[in-house]
């Protein structure tokens, strides 16, 4: 029988340091700066690998050239999908398209991350049409985790913000090997997205601003899944200025959701009743500066769309925005304390068109939210806006009240995993289990 292992961080278990056991960073890790890993006893030696996993690791500890790994064929396809298939997931805010161009580049020459690009793109494989990829995938998503265990703070690969886009492809990693708790590695890498907040605003760009802002995106996601606030706090990073490009509009309202998600779900009621105001006053400033080529181009019916809205957007990062501002909008309706503060969200709504018919209580609104959101991700069908909406689908669907369009979600949602790999049976499932306890519509 296997031995009980308590909850101490891989980190310090590497290092042989004694752990705090103090979630989601231990005082050790943090205090030092350091990735700290609390996905429980490492893969290797948790269970006997097969002999084939053992053979794939030992070939990888020898031989750490990216570029001679790519001679091999099945490994050069890997990396061939992640830039055609993947990398535009992590580009949705990025107008330098980073982890489609820098990345690629830099895990020529760097093993960190190269290691998360065959792990990420080998579990996108398995789950999409070879499920044999597995082995491969676990095997660098390993080696992977082995190597951001052993950087130190000062490490240029941190300040440079490669460990911190490594992070984020392996947070997709978790997701789609469906591992029970897909938030681990957000839990104790943190610290490593906090070190960009005093320059955001500007202009420069670079891996290290697009890994934050996917960071953002990943750890708003989860916590729409779990219904829980961020992991990260951004109570000290400033509201954005200079925003002129499509892309500055979507990460300026994801950082205003995530603000909202951790005043309205991550605090007690009369918190979040102090804070409702300025919140709604952050979506009305966003909203009165946006241009007007947000707007959906044509609401024209498609024959794949029978009880969902259509909406057509014209680029991706406009879709994720428009989700963005309708869930914000959801959160602050689900904690509006009386109908005045609904009905000024109603305005909102009505000023993005989707307040079609007879809409009067905080259910109907809830409502016509959650069909304009499932509507602009299965209109678009793009799997970047596809990976980005499966949260605000999570939060919001479940208050449609229409049985057809409940099922038409569901089949929208399982065709999807065809093109992203997503686990999105279990959004389904959560779905239907809070449809269970609300009956239909009639």
């Amino acid at each position: 029988m296997p031995r009980k292992y308590r909850q101490a961080g891989n980190t310090c278990r590497q290092r042989k340091l004694k752990c705090d056991e103090t979630f989601p960073i231990c005082r050790r890790c943090s205090k030092a700066q350091r990735y700290c890993d609390r996905a429980g006893r490492p893969a290797s030696t948790a269970e006997h690998p097969s002999r084939r996993d053992l053979d794939i690791e030992k070939s990888l500890l020898e031989d750490e050239d990216p570029r001679k790994a790519l001679g091999s064929p099945e490994l050069a396809n890997f990396f061939r999908r992640y830039i055609s298939n993947i990398a535009p997931w992590y580009d949705l805010s990025d107008s330098q398209c980073c982890f489609s161009t820098k990345v690629p580049i830099i895990a020529l020459d760097e093993p960190l991350l190269f290691y998360a690009i065959i792990a990420l793109s080998a579990v996108y494989v398995s789950q999409t049409t070879t499920p044999s990829a597995r082995t491969i995938a676990e095997a660098y998503h390993t080696c992977c985790i082995r190597r951001l265990i052993e950087l130190k703070p000062e490490d240029v690969l941190i300040k440079q913000g490669v460990a911190l886009a490594a992070t984020c492809l392996l947070r997709s990693y978790e997701i789609l090997a469906e591992n029970h708790d897909p938030n681990r590695h957000l839990k104790g890498a943190f610290s490593l997205a906090l070190q960009c907040q005093n320059f955001l605003d500007r202009s420069a760009g670079g891996l290290l601003h697009s890994g934050f802002w996917n960071y953002l995106r990943e750890d708003i996601t989860f916590s729409l899944f779990r219904n829980c606030a961020l992991k990260i706090k951004l109570d000290s990073i400033a509201a954005l200025g200079n925003v002129s490009s499509d892309e500055d509009h979507l990460n300026s309202i994801s950082l205003i959701l995530g603000r909202i998600i951790n005043a309205m779900i991550g605090s007690t009621s009369e918190m979040a009743g102090d804070t409702w105001e300025a919140m709604r006053s952050c979506l009305k400033a966003w909203l009165s500066a946006l241009p007007a080529h947000f707007e959906p181009f044509s609401r024209a019916a498609l024959p794949s769309l029978f009880r969902l809205p259509t909406v057509h957007m014209l680029k991706p990062s406009q879709a994720a925005s428009r989700h963005y501002f309708l869930v914000s909008c959801a959160v602050l309706a689900i904690h509006a304390q009386n109908p005045l503060e609904v009905n000024g969200l109603m305005s909102f709504a009505s000023s993005m068109g989707i307040l079609i018919g007879t809409v009067t209580t905080k259910e109907d609104l809830l409502e016509r939210i959650g069909l304009e959101i499932c509507g602009i991700a299965f209109t678009s069908n793009e799997p970047s806006v596809l990976v980005n909406a499966f949260g605000p689908i999570s939060y919001c669907a479940k208050y449609i009240r229409i049985e057809a369009s409940r099922q038409e979600v569901v089949r929208h949602l399982m065709a999807s995993r065809k093109a992203t790999g997503w686990p999105v049976q279990q959004v389904v499932s959560d779905l239907e289990r809070h449809w269970a306890t609300n009956p239909p519509a009639s």
